[in-house]
């Protein structure tokens, strides 16, 4: 399995649902896309929905965090990009730039942290090795790219120190 970087996770093209009141593209909208290139990202990682639940687990959300860089109206081409961030023995950061690619800019920035559950005790579990070794594989690709600028002033994992 190929370790591209970054994975582009959606295209889209703003839709008329999208639009709010200020005639651009709104709040939620954003959210709604960014979650939707969660699905392929996560695929590619070794963590969908299926891939975790045989190993009994599930993924939960700690924290995301958003920027609204410039408006994206109707009609406007989306791209939605991925990179590994950070991964420890249970959580992961991923970061998710949208980019209008008409006019080729920045409309937003998406950061999230979630964690590895395990469905029985409802308690953050390590990870499978299998998915281990592949994120392992991936963050050795994407840190290849360097850090975005934006990335770790909303979420991050906190390391101990001693």
């Amino acid at each position: 399995m190929t370790t591209a970087a970054p994975f582009v996770a959606l295209r889209a093209t703003v839709a008329k649902a999208h639009v709010d009141h200020n005639g651009h593209m709104g709040i939620r909208s954003y959210t709604r896309l960014f979650d939707r290139a969660t699905v392929p990202f996560y695929g590619w990682l070794g963590l969908s929905r299926a891939a975790v639940r045989r190993q009994g687990g599930t993924i939960f959300a700690l924290q995301d965090t958003s920027w609204y860089r410039r408006e994206a109206v109707l009609g406007d081409p989306l791209l939605i990009d991925a990179q590994l961030i950070d991964h420890d023995r249970n959580k992961i950061v991923s970061f998710f730039t949208m980019r209008q690619t008409r006019d080729d800019y920045v409309a937003a920035c998406f950061e999230l942290i979630e964690v590895f559950i395990d469905r029985d005790s409802r308690k953050p579990g390590r990870f499978p090795d299998g998915i281990a070794a592949r994120l392992a594989e991936v963050q050795a690709a994407h840190d290849a790219l360097g850090r975005p600028a934006l990335s770790g002033r909303g979420v991050a994992i906190r390391r101990k120190t001693f």
